[in-house]
């Protein structure tokens, strides 16, 4: 009889580790896409404090990892023309990348970062019941008052997200994919080859 129960046991174990394993690969991985510009005719008296950025930024739009991969497609180039014909807008950063979106307490913040460094900060995205995301940007301008954007809300996929600032403006737009197939099958989250660019699922 005890016998009998430690191999129900052990089979639970194993069970357990399997689906544990299969929640994992099937996370839902998503098209992240952001382009933050400077809004050149909102005139304001407001004062900012020295910006102290958080959390600090430990991923990059172009890293290939696990939990990070660049994409090789952008979905708002209309957008970012639009902006760069406006005379009252100047687009400083337009990038687009692919990752998971984990957990509030799993999930890490990437760096934003512009060829010529008028922008800098990082954006961080998670889950709740919903989809969250919290930016934290800078708009360089030789001072240690430079105006600073600090946000976070709920939001939502398939829509174009604006977050509206005095001096800064910030799109983000995420878009479900299909899990990148290497990840999903590999038996070690730590160890697999570089994706092919994944394609839009119609998940929410």
């Amino acid at each position: 009889m005890m016998k009998s129960k430690s191999l129900i046991i052990k089979a639970l174990l194993v069970l357990f580790v399997l689906l544990s394993h299969g929640i994992a690969y099937a996370e839902q991985w998503y098209h992240v896409e952001v382009i933050a510009f400077e809004q050149l005719n909102n005139s304001t008296d407001e004062q900012w404090p020295a910006s102290n950025l958080s959390p600090s930024a430990s991923l990059t739009p172009s890293m290939a990892t696990n939990i990070i991969q660049p994409a090789k497609t952008s979905a708002l180039n209309d957008s970012a023309q639009r902006l760069r014909q406006s005379s009252q807008y100047r687009v400083h950063y337009h990038r687009a990348w692919q990752q998971p979106i984990k957990k509030k307490r799993a999930a890490k913040a990437v760096k934003l970062s512009s060829p010529d460094s008028r922008i800098d900060g990082n954006v961080r995205l998670y889950k709740g019941t919903y989809l969250y995301a919290s930016v934290n940007l800078s708009l360089n301008n030789s001072s240690s008052h430079s105006p600073n954007m600090t946000e976070s809300r709920r939001v939502r996929s398939k829509k174009l997200h604006f977050f509206d600032h005095p001096k800064i403006g910030f799109l983000l737009q995420l878009t479900p994919i299909e899990t990148p197939g290497v990840i999903a099958k590999t038996q070690s989250l730590e160890t697999y080859s570089l994706p092919d660019e994944a394609v839009a699922t119609t998940a929410q």
